[in-house]
């Protein structure tokens, strides 16, 4: 029986030449040892002998004369000067008189112990005076018996270590050609024909033998070329289909009928847990046990079949997503052989699927769900029975603004912070989202949802509102938003949302930074709006919409230096209603540029009849800011060369809004009006975000002080200090100046004091119609000549 597993000739040899040998050293080494422990104790029995011998005569005078100090010097100096560890003196009687014993002796029954008698002599008589007795102890004997032990080891080791070294040079000089021919007959074993046979020259037993195995090995080689020629092909095949295998990126494996697994390429190990060549086909080491349980079903009933599947891989334990397919092997005669599987890596495809489902469904920039998945939330937390879902919706204040000034890379920036805070809100019933531009939303379902909500928004508006520093910059902004709540699963989520908007545009009505709830006045308002845009739109095709015109007067000589061309809407059933209400409809649907053709087109029409008889001032026309970025310049030279208008009897009036919002755009459209010849004035003025900083960088002609502040220049001398303030620096610019919603004598004085041009307003009567107009402009020509039919 083999203990060892294979050895070599060379091994075993040695090893039966050396045992023999270590077991004679160490049958040596035994018998030494006892030959010294004999030879040691019987020096220790002599030495004993010797010293009772002397210690009996030396103790029989002092015994005689009674003197117990001589005999206690001698016992001492047994103990002291030999190995004696015990010292016991008896008298004639038997009884012990002195005892001594080495210091930390302790008596043990190996010890070798032994007395004598102490005579006397006087002449021929002798007398027996006592006993001495001896302990000499075992350990005495046992250092020097130890020594002897080492050495006799040491001669031994070295003996047998240069017995062997001798034996196993001797007998690799004899085996080692013996081990080169065993090696190249294992090479012939296994068909590798590569170097010379080792010995063929030597003229020995060996080289016989080494002559014989070439001559063997020659046949062999002429046999496998004969045999590789005929089997060229079919190797070559079934390399070929062996080396795909191999390579290929697909997990490959085949098992026998009996489950045994037996081929596994590399990508089969990875993918199917611990399968190996040679190992039984386990499918619960890497699918779940359902899974597991199906797939081993398919296989028992001989049944094709494929699924996908998330498993470790075996190495790294990152998560592959694979498609496994699988069926039976058959013959040419449709007998089962086994089975085989196929396993295809998806992950990277899976990974591009979920990173692409991801982004579809979040907000590139800040990572926030989006307005589609927000809806589908929406969705799907209302058809959950008995929730009650509250949505916000909320934008930033100024944040165009921002952008313009600081640049998008600080508006994105500031987004990134607000989606931050937004994400903190969010839990399993709550979900933040950015709906895109400045625009956020927060959904919360559950009981009480409104009122936590609530709570929320007014965080989110209070921490808004504080100054945030985002990239060195201190931004002030702030945060509107709109709440709105639904519940059960006939709700709408787009009536939600709408709910929700409506609120927000309330509560950036109401003065920003607010938070407003949906209400049903609110309600009431989205339909009357509804309402205003249907009228609207038949309005305008059925020319409803007139203009009319409000006088612009010179403050030093009270002449009319212009007009004002101001939309009004007279309804069959709802009445006048106020531009404040429909110009806003209009804007907000896109009719605004019909509404401004129209009126535009009527007014310009009027100032070339104007133009014609004599008139010089200019007609001014409202130019809305959702016109502008689109070729407003053109727009309005189009409706000149239509109507016949001088662009000199023409001025169009701009809010600051156009220049928050367009920016640099802004000003080649303002300089494009300029260069047709309209003069362009600058309406609202004093009303908006930091106007002084705008009038340099957007030359305007003229600026127009905002009715706010003519209203209170009568009570407030810092109005009046401000509106002085405007004129001087209007007239700085080359600008001219005109203060609005003058009623009043003292509104006019007042203007006049501080230095205004123009006034506007019901000082010098209301808004009129164009043959009201006409006449005031003309009042000495006859009324059918001012206007003919």
């Amino acid at each position: 029986m083999r203990i060892f597993g294979p050895t070599s000739f060379r091994t075993r040899l040695l090893i039966g030449m050396m045992v023999p040998v270590f077991v004679i050293q160490c049958f040596s080494l035994a018998h030494e040892l006892l030959d010294h422990k004999e030879f040691f104790l019987q020096a220790l029995e002599d030495e004993c002998a010797l010293v009772l011998r002397f210690a009996s005569e030396a103790l029989a005078r002092p015994m005689w004369d009674y003197d117990s100090r001589q005999i206690q010097s001698i016992a001492l100096s047994m103990i002291t000067e030999g190995h004696t560890a015990q010292v016991l003196i008896f008298d004639s009687s038997g009884s012990l008189t002195y005892t001594q014993q080495a210091a930390g002796y302790s008596p043990a029954p190996d010890d070798l112990r032994n007395s004598h008698d102490i005579t006397y002599s006087i002449g021929d008589k002798t007398h027996v005076l006592g006993r001495v007795q001896i302990a000499l102890p075992m350990s005495a004997i046992a250092a020097p018996l130890q020594a002897a032990l080492w050495q006799h080891l040491m001669v031994s080791a070295f003996v047998l270590t240069l017995i062997a070294s001798t034996v196993y040079w001797v007998l690799s000089r004899l085996s080692l050609p013996m081990a080169e021919l065993s090696k190249t007959m294992i090479d012939l074993r296994n068909d590798r024909f590569e170097g010379e046979v080792p010995g063929i020259e030597r003229n020995d037993e060996i080289g016989m033998l080494a002559q014989a195995l070439s001559q063997l090995r020659d046949n062999k080689i002429e046999v496998a070329e004969l045999r590789a020629e005929s089997d060229k092909p079919p190797r070559r095949e079934h390399k070929r289909i062996l080396r795909a295998l191999q390579s290929t990126r697909d997990g490959v494996l085949l098992a026998d009928e009996t489950g045994e697994v037996v081929l596994c390429n590399p990508n089969a190990e990875v993918f199917f847990g611990n399968a190996k060549t040679g190992r039984r086909l386990n499918f619960r080491s890497w699918l779940d046990p359902e899974q597991a349980q199906q797939a081993e079903t398919h296989v028992l009933r001989n049944e094709n079949f494929a699924f996908e599947a998330q498993v470790a891989h075996s190495l790294s334990g990152v998560v592959l997503n694979l498609l496994v397919r699988g069926g039976p092997i058959r013959d040419e005669r449709g007998v089962y052989l086994g089975t085989m599987l196929l396993a295809s890596d998806h992950s990277d495809q899976a990974r591009q699927a979920e990173k692409v489902r991801f982004l579809a469904e979040h907000d590139s920039l800040t990572g926030l769900p989006n307005r589609r998945l927000m809806e589908q939330t929406l969705a799907k937390w209302l058809l959950e029975e008995g929730e009650q879902v509250s949505i916000l919706l909320a934008d930033l204040d100024h944040f165009k603004l921002i952008n313009d000034t600081l640049g998008h890379p600080a508006g994105d920036a500031l987004l990134q912070v607000v989606a931050h805070k937004f994400e903190a809100c969010a839990t399993s019933d709550v979900q933040a989202a950015r709906l895109g531009g400045d625009e956020f939303a927060i959904l919360v379902k559950g009981a009480g949802s409104l009122e936590r909500l609530s709570n929320i928004a007014e965080r989110l508006v209070a921490e808004m509102s504080m100054p945030q520093e985002i990239n060195g910059h201190v931004l002030h902004s702030g945060m509107s938003a709109g709440i709105a709540t639904l519940s059960g699963p006939e709700a709408k989520p787009t009536e939600g949302i709408r709910c929700a908007d409506l609120a927000l545009y309330e509560a950036k009505r109401a003065g920003r930074g607010t938070v407003e709830i949906f209400h049903e006045d609110l309600e009431t308002e989205i339909k009357r709006k509804s309402l205003l845009e249907r009228e609207l739109r038949q309005a305008l095709d059925a020319g409803e919409i007139r203009p009319v015109f409000q006088m612009q007067t010179d403050l030093k000589t009270g002449d009319i230096m212009g007009f004002e061309t101001l939309a009004r809407w007279h309804h069959r059933q709802l009445g006048t209603i106020s531009p404040a209400e429909f110009i806003p409809i209009a804007e907000d649907s896109g009719l605004i540029r019909e509404l401004t053709y129209q009126i535009m087109t009527q007014a310009f029409q009027t100032a070339a009849k104007w133009y014609d008889m004599g008139f010089r001032g200019r007609v001014a026309v409202n130019l809305s800011p959702k016109l502008f970025g689109t070729q407003v310049d053109e727009f309005v030279n189009d409706c000149l060369f239509e109507t016949n208008c001088p662009a000199s009897a023409v001025e169009a009036e701009i809010t600051e809004t156009v220049v928050l919002a367009s920016g640099q755009s802004a000003l080649r459209e303002i300089q494009a009006l300029q260069e047709l010849g309209i003069t362009v004035a600058l309406d609202d003025f004093g009303m908006g975000y930091s106007s002084l900083s705008y009038l340099q960088k957007f030359p305007v002609d003229k600026i127009k002080v905002d009715a706010a502040f003519v209203s209170k220049l009568p009570e407030s001398g810092e109005t009046r200090a401000i509106v002085s303030a405007i004129a001087d620096l209007g007239h700085a610019l080359g600008m001219r100046v005109t203060g609005e919603g003058a009623e009043t004598d003292a509104h006019r004085q007042l203007l006049k004091a501080c230095k205004v041009d123009y006034l506007q307003g019901y000082f010098d009567g209301p808004p009129l119609a164009e043959r009201a107009a006409t006449a005031r402009l003309f009042p000495t020509l006859s009324a059918h000549r001012q206007m003919p039919r």
